[in-house]
């Protein structure tokens, strides 16, 4: 079976195209398209003319992806945060159905971090060992400790690098005052993150999606991206944590391995990262290049079986 999922991200529309059977998937063809679909509407709840414009321009792209590639046999969109909290969701989702006759599914933070879980489970072996799976979107944010069988607990949080970016404007560059009231905020917001690292103790932490794609995409300026998964060396996270915060927009542009599409975001969703690195007091971290698209992908193939 030949299928098309589309994860609908605030900041990113990601878009994988794969042959999936009983035994394997193989991918044909990955697609990402600047959307911000949340811009200037995250805090108030609503999706912005802008975003709907962005979003024809985006299936537009999708569609001539889908159609180079011969076509599928099924397309999977989900949409996320900056939809699932817009109080015209339901006319942007019909504008989808209308002007491109495709079905969105609006899903729960819930059911997101659980595709997540499933991505990430693809990418990296896990034991029974328990790892804190973090997934950082543009308008929330994916929390998950498991091991290899199965999920502890999960937590999907309004703390998006969008989101945060809007609450917390930071200068260029950013302050040490907006640092401390920025993690001020993430401390109390996250209080039930910390209650479960403390009852279920992570040793590992696994990354994925768009803040943790760049680090790995800034540090290792040399890989080539092949394998889905790699260790990002806490050193080095560090110090290029103190490199962003002391950086100006122009220089960030200039970093080689940087994405254009993250440039105003990625100083927010660093402070994120190691702000959780330093309160859980976890000493390992890799980074997977699988999460949501691959967590519906393992899905489909499952259900091939049954």
């Amino acid at each position: 079976m030949k299928v098309a999922v589309l994860d609908m991200g605030t900041n990113v529309f990601n878009l994988v195209i794969a042959h999936v059977s009983k035994d394997e998937c193989s991918v044909i063809k990955i697609l990402k398209i600047p959307s911000k679909i949340g811009e200037g509407g995250m805090t108030k709840g609503i999706l912005l003319p802008a975003a709907f414009e962005s979003t024809k321009s985006a299936f537009k792209e999708i569609f001539k992806a889908i159609d180079e590639t011969g076509g599928v046999d099924l397309i999977k969109a989900f949409a996320t945060s900056a939809v699932r909290g817009a109080s015209n969701a339901g006319e942007y989702i019909s504008m989808i159905k209308n002007e491109f006759g495709t079905d969105v599914e609006i899903i729960t933070g819930d059911r997101e971090a659980e595709l997540v879980y499933k991505g990430v489970r693809e990418s990296i072996l896990l034991y029974k060992e328990k790892v804190l799976i973090i997934d950082v979107g543009g308008g929330s944010n994916e929390l998950i400790i498991a091991d290899k069988e199965r999920i502890f607990w999960k937590e999907s949080f309004n703390l998006g690098v969008v989101r945060l970016r809007e609450l917390f404007p930071p200068s260029d560059p950013i302050k040490p005052s907006e640092i401390e009231a920025l993690t001020d905020y993430l401390d109390e917001k996250m209080d039930t993150l910390w209650a479960a690292c403390k009852l279920y103790k992570p040793t590992l932490i696994i990354g994925c999606s768009g803040s943790f794609d760049t680090l790995r995409e800034l540090i290792y300026t040399e890989d080539d991206g092949v394998l889905p998964a790699h260790e990002l060396e806490m050193k080095k996270i560090a110090e290029l944590h103190e490199k962003l915060l002391k950086s100006v927009r122009t220089e960030r542009a200039a970093m080689k391995g940087m994405s254009p599409i993250r440039v105003d975001y990625i100083v927010t969703g660093s402070v994120l990262i190691n702000f959780i690195i330093s309160r859980t007091g976890i000493k390992e971290l890799y980074q997977s290049s699988y999460s949501l698209k691959e967590g519906s992908m393992a899905e489909i193939a499952a259900s091939l079986h049954e």
